[in-house]
């Protein structure tokens, strides 16, 4: 197994400059930061999904109840962290959202920390450029806690620190599944030297086996923790409910297999626009239920392809190089797929796409192509501000026809078109890695 060396980056030529530099990225990330909370959701008093999670609270206050028949979307140890504020003395709208903003900042600086500290500036630049482009996303929405905490798994897997990779690949599936999709990534290849039992000189052959116990135990011990967290506070139906949730699903209007209903929606009365049972906005009419077939089949496919691809990574030597790219595929191939595809599942994207471009800037001989990870990450960001454009400053045409409606939906193709083609990038950059590599 290829390991990526334990290097720090070097952030000046002396203390003083590096002291500077540090200085600098900090007032920049909390410029972006304050900049942000400003445009998105002070002067527009947006609370997005703290609204949600406020009346959630205030009514189990009201009523008593615990956390078993509530955020039935969200694992348990998710739940209990959203309910927090309240149980810390945030009792009202302002306080509440204030609460949940400082919770995701704290998120965003201690993975712009762990950036800084492991692959250098400009890994913390692209961080910043990213959550930057996605607006409200990162602030009021609980999604940025589960995607850094999957992003430094990535991190980790790529330094070969795969035991530390696995245990925080079973906390953010505590927060919310989709980070288990990254546990392939934390395996490695290891070479036993056998003796060559043809050769009588005593020749040793060189067997690769997939190192695998290691890690699996660190995942096993991290989700049975928190597993019996989760059936002593809520029981055992209220373990498995993000799963029943998401498999009843209809389908979202900014999903990738909705893009062409959502046309056809523009012109024709017979598909219509309704706030669902999943507080999400979902379309109906007469070409989607076919449509959710597709996304299903897709979503098979989608596996099935991951799972070759990511046996012939072993098989060629599970390059440390190719992590981001194939956590990018990964989660991306989830989040084409799926028929319930939201704004902020473009964070979960973000956080590998930092890792990749800091990798690469870092340098060294375990180090992604500098060129391909720069498009990827250029693909990345393009498609962030798409999003942002998508929701939250164009969604209200995609909920009743206007005249901006074609503007909206133009950004939301370009978006899911983008969407396909980073999947369709990434993997192709980690199969040109992998090739090249050879046995």
């Amino acid at each position: 197994m290829t390991l990526v060396a334990d290097r720090r980056p070097r952030w000046g030529a002396d203390a003083p400059a590096e002291a500077a530099l540090v200085l600098t990225l900090v007032v920049v990330w909390g410029a972006a930061k304050l900049l942000s909370v400003w445009a998105w959701v002070v002067v527009p008093a947006q609370y997005g999904d703290t609204y949600y999670y406020f009346l959630t609270a205030q009514e189990l206050a009201r009523t008593g109840g615990g956390v078993a028949g509530v955020l039935l979307e969200y694992p348990t140890p998710a739940a209990l962290l959203l309910l927090l504020p309240w149980e810390l003395g945030a009792t009202d709208y302002e306080a509440y959202r204030q609460a949940v903003v400082v919770m995701t900042a704290l998120a965003d600086a201690a993975f712009a920390l762990l950036l800084g500290r492991r692959l250098g500036p400009v890994a913390v630049l692209a961080w910043v450029g990213l959550t930057s482009a996605l607006g409200p996303l990162v602030l009021l929405r609980f999604d940025l806690l589960p995607a850094v905490v999957a992003g430094a798994a990535v991190l980790l897997a790529m330094e070969g620190r795969r035991v530390a990779a696995s245990v925080l690949v079973g906390l953010g599936t505590g927060l919310k599944v989709w980070p288990i999709v990254l546990f392939p990534l934390t395996l490695g290849r290891r070479d036993t030297h056998l003796p060559d039992a043809r050769d009588t000189s005593g020749a040793r052959s060189r067997v690769r086996r997939v190192s695998v116990a290691a890690p699996a135990l660190g995942l096993a011990a991290t989700g049975i923790a928190l597993v019996a967290v989760s059936l002593a506070v809520a029981g055992w139906d209220r373990l498995l409910s993000p799963l029943a949730y998401q498999r009843d699903r209809g389908l979202q209007i900014e999903a990738v297999p909705a893009t062409l209903p959502m046309q056809a929606w523009a012109d024709d009365p017979a598909y219509r626009v309704w706030y669902s049972t999943f507080k999400a906005y979902e379309l109906v009419g007469p070409s989607v239920a076919g449509w959710i077939g597709v996304a299903q089949v897709a979503a098979l496919a989608g596996a099935v392809a991951c799972v070759a691809l990511l046996a012939w990574w072993f098989w060629r030597g599970a390059d440390p190089r190719t992590i981001a790219w194939l956590a990018l595929v990964l989660v991306g191939t989830f989040v084409v797929t799926s028929r319930a595809l939201s704004p902020q599942y473009l964070v979960w994207l973000a956080a590998p796409l930092a890792v990749l471009v800091g990798f690469a800037f870092r340098g060294g001989p375990d180090a992604p192509p500098l060129g391909p990870s720069l498009v990827t990450f250029a693909l990345g960001l393009g498609l962030c501000t798409l999003t942002t454009a998508v929701y939250p400053v164009y969604y209200d045409h995609l909920l009743q026809r206007s005249p901006l409606t074609d503007r909206a939906l133009l950004f939301l193709t370009l978006r899911n078109i983008g969407l396909l083609a980073l999947v369709a990038w990434a993997a192709a950059c980690a199969l040109t890695v992998v090739r090249r590599r050879g046995h």
